[in-house]
């Protein structure tokens, strides 16, 4: 883009009094159209760096959202495989926790019969000992 001091360029000043007198009508008038002619380059130059930038911004800002969806799609992709990751680790720790369980329920009920075992034992053996006179003579 070119620089504002190059773009801009002064206007020359109106004639003061004293030098209207001495040039003519046909003379300022050449002056003032060439000074519009100036003013309408400038102008147009203007108009051509307006429209430059605005292109210029536009292309930034597509990139920007491009960039921005782009991210937005990585993120959720990420977030998925990290979601599925989640399940199936939940899903293992379960099935662990599971199979730990299974496995103490298995030996609580074999303590289980073992206790009725010796307690069922225990009675017969005390019915036996109180009711048999071979155990009573033993323990006198």
């Amino acid at each position: 883009m070119r620089q504002i001091g190059i773009v801009y360029t002064p206007v020359p000043t109106v004639a003061t009094p004293k030098e209207t007198t001495s040039m003519d009508t046909p003379e300022r008038i050449a002056k003032l159209e060439a000074q519009v002619e100036n003013i309408k380059e400038s102008v147009s130059e203007l108009k051509d760096d307006v429209k430059e930038i605005h292109s210029r911004i536009t292309t930034g800002n597509r990139e920007i959202v491009d960039k921005l969806e782009a991210m937005d799609s990585r993120i959720e992709q990420r977030m998925k495989e990290s979601s599925e990751i989640s399940q199936q680790q939940h899903a293992e720790i379960q099935a662990s926790a599971r199979a730990d369980i299974d496995k103490i329920a298995q030996r609580v009920d074999v303590l289980e019969r073992w206790r009725y075992m010796i307690v069922g034992g225990a009675i017969a053996l005390g019915y036996l000992v109180s009711h048999l006179e071979i155990f009573g003579k033993m323990f006198k």
